[in-house]
């Protein structure tokens, strides 16, 4: 079934997909070490006696569960639909390929849902006495695993698409699971995981009553970043060898699409450790804005990894089987052959349109044409008309006519980090004569100013 593209003008479909995926992997990945910092420091508070800390526990899992539950289960559905609307022909591949692992990992969701609920809302009849402690750990260790669980499937799914391995060779789904990144990829992430679990804790320490308490409460938390670092540190550079050389390549590119992100994650990784050891060593010293100014160097470490890891696959969503735009290694071949149309009913739709062997009802929208629809199709997911991210107006600018269809021509080839471009020479010459025609119409816009 072909599916609709979504085609966001302004700032970039690809865009969208990357703020919001950033912002749900952020919290999902507090909610897996977050479940682990709980049941460890609510079995530290009952050992030492500390009845301010398991006060501060329960209003720190208030905190938690709106966040990751409420947050953190919207921008998930987030994720599914603008991956649905921007690239359907990758979501539906995913699906298809890892449809029980899917169904699997919604399961651990909805029990991680439940024990999560059960283990906030039994925490006064922990500390009243009605339940006794060891239950309610037993509760949180539910979550704790479930949350750990999730995270061990869609790793397997994230880091096929990036190293598929012997898996779409021999049509073997645990050998597309189990690929060369998926060890190395599930040590940097739980790293990840427990290092926000220490910062999201220091973010709601200050708040602790108690000087005492708040004093164990920041020097623990400060901990939970120092060690995990080094977990971290570890898997960043077995995750780096683990890739194959064309992808390491892509990493050490100096593009301007990935070259910054690497650099911002080179940056993050000592001022991470830096944010521990202040928390571990002054601990007294800590408040609010310092630990919001660590919660954002976390973002940023973050954020930084997941651009670095899905731009180190271009031009593939999954090497040898699909591209970067939804086109499959097939549909390029038939495109090549028989020109875009023969794999695009949309594009059949509008060729019978405007030779007029079909009347619409209605108009065409406002600015469709050939060439608009071959950008959607393939230049959409990386590529803004205008905006922050990959803008393809000032790269058309640079290009004469000629240079544009030398460029389309080349991609795949000469340009190996794009995929290579779908249709025959009518095909192209349709978005070549687009990309132009968008060029010289940015460029006459004044600017704000000119007026």
């Amino acid at each position: 079934m072909e599916l609709p593209v979504w085609h966001f003008v302004g700032i970039g479909s690809g865009l969208i997909i990357g703020i919001v995926s950033v912002l749900h992997v952020f919290v999902a990945q507090f909610a897996v070490g977050g479940g682990i910092y709980l049941v460890w420091m609510e079995r530290k508070a009952y050992r030492d006696g500390a009845p301010e800390i398991l006060q501060w526990l329960e209003r720190h899992t208030h905190f938690f569960l709106l966040l990751t539950m409420v947050f953190g289960g919207l921008s998930g559905v987030g994720i599914w639909f603008t991956m649905s609307v921007v690239n359907p022909g990758a979501t539906s591949m995913l699906i298809h390929n890892f449809v029980f692992f899917w169904a699997a990992e919604w399961g651990l969701f909805l029990l991680e849902v439940v024990s999560l609920l059960a283990y906030y809302y039994t925490y006064p009849w922990s500390r009243s006495g009605r339940m006794s402690p060891e239950t309610h750990m037993r509760i949180g260790i539910v979550y704790a695993c479930s949350g750990f669980l999730s995270l061990v499937l869609i790793n397997g799914i994230i880091t096929f698409m990036l190293t598929p391995g012997q898996g779409l060779a021999t049509g073997n789904v645990w050998l597309g699971f189990f690929n060369p990144t998926y060890w190395p990829s599930v040590v940097v992430r739980l790293g990840i995981c427990l290092i926000l679990a220490g910062m999201f804790a220091l973010f709601t320490a200050p708040r602790i009553a108690s000087a005492e308490a708040r004093h164990i409460a920041v020097r623990v938390s400060g901990l939970w970043i120092i060690l995990p670092f080094f977990l971290l540190l570890g898997g960043s550079v077995w995750y780096f060898m683990a890739l194959p050389p064309d992808r390491q390549e892509a990493v050490l590119s100096r593009t301007s699409d990935i070259h910054p992100f690497l650099i911002t994650y080179g940056w993050m990784l000592p001022v991470v450790f830096l944010a521990g050891v202040v928390a571990f060593v002054r601990a007294e010293r800590l408040r609010k804005p310092l630990s919001i100014v660590i919660l954002c160097s976390g973002l940023l470490l973050v954020g930084s990894f997941e651009w670095v890891r899905e731009t180190a696959r271009r031009p593939w969503v999954a090497e040898g089987y699909m591209y970067s735009n939804g086109m499959s290694v097939t549909q390029d071949a038939r495109a090549k052959a028989g020109g875009i149309a023969s794999v695009s009913g949309w594009v059949r739709t509008l060729d019978a349109v405007e030779s007029g062997s079909l009347k619409l009802e209605a108009p065409l929208a406002d600015g469709l044409s050939k060439g608009s629809m071959l950008f959607a199709l393939q230049c959409n997911v990386c590529h803004g008309l205008g905006g922050p991210r990959i803008d393809i107006i000032p790269r058309v600018r640079r290009l004469t006519r000629y240079g544009l269809e030398a460029q389309l021509q080349g991609q795949g080839t000469r340009l190996g980090y794009m995929p290579p471009f779908a249709g025959n020479l009518a095909d192209r010459q349709a978005l070549a004569d687009y990309l132009e025609r968008m060029g010289a119409q940015r460029q006459t816009i004044p600017s704000p100013e000119a007026q």
